[in-house]
């Protein structure tokens, strides 16, 4: 399994390019997936059916070349040019296009949804989303270049705790944040630290410690000084 990206995306604009974006996004399509059939125990394509996809990156940009497409990707090449993401296959296509392996558009039939619109009103649309490894910039940016007027904001974590947040105006990209962790509790950037006496990750601005090993931080020289900035649910069950 990859790692996930949790993807926050709110829109912005006039009533005429909200209501265009929002039809667009939940266009319905089909889609043929490699899907393990039981009886014969082979992979077989079949068709994958978004009667309401709610977002899709498929109603953004979507290959021309569906026979290259639906093949996999080339594994007797090399590592290297592996990397480099050059084919027409639907995994590397994706990730050129998309910037993530998968789409994230809800398929008929799919009991737990993680795409959902969040809000709306006439000027604005808020979306949440979970993506493979990465944010799925090129898809966000190819959808600003089709609504120049539009103004879209991504915010993004991946789960070890890197993100950040870009803003896209008539297809350009402007990076508003990045770092390589945050602060749960006091929202400061990069400011978690391991401890060198394994009492976990301390935030240096806050001395934030919800995730920490509180039987470590008793024995710290370094941080047992801040055990009254835990929080009470960790005090009660440590």
């Amino acid at each position: 399994m990859p790692n996930w990206c949790y993807n926050s995306l709110s829109i912005e604009g006039s009533k005429e390019d909200i209501s265009a974006i929002k039809t667009q996004l939940n266009q319905p399509f089909q889609r043929q997936h490699d899907q393990w059939n039981m009886e014969t125990r082979q992979m077989e394509l079949l068709d994958t059916n978004y009667s309401n996809p709610v977002f899709a990156f498929w109603n953004i940009v979507k290959p021309t070349n569906l026979e290259e497409y639906n093949k996999q990707s080339d594994h007797s090449v090399p590592l290297e040019e592996q990397l480099m993401f050059k084919g027409d296959n639907w995994y590397d296509w994706n990730v050129r296009n998309w910037g993530t392996k998968w789409d994230v558009a809800v398929r008929d039939g799919e009991d737990y949804p993680e795409t959902e619109l969040m809000e709306e009103d006439e000027t604005s649309l808020a979306y949440r989303f979970n993506t493979a490894w990465s944010p799925p910039l090129p898809a966000i940016e190819a959808l600003s270049a089709q609504y120049p007027d539009v103004e879209f904001t991504l915010s993004y974590e991946e789960e070890t705790g890197w993100g950040g947040e870009n803003l896209f105006i008539d297809g350009s990209g402007t990076e508003l944040e990045v770092y390589n962790n945050k602060c749960r509790d006091c929202d400061s950037l990069d400011s978690l630290e391991y401890c060198d006496n394994g009492c976990g990750e301390v935030c240096n601005e806050c001395h934030y410690m919800g995730e920490a090993d509180l039987d470590c931080v008793a024995e710290c020289d370094d941080h047992k000084v801040y055990l009254d900035n835990v929080p009470d649910y960790r005090k009660a069950n440590a």
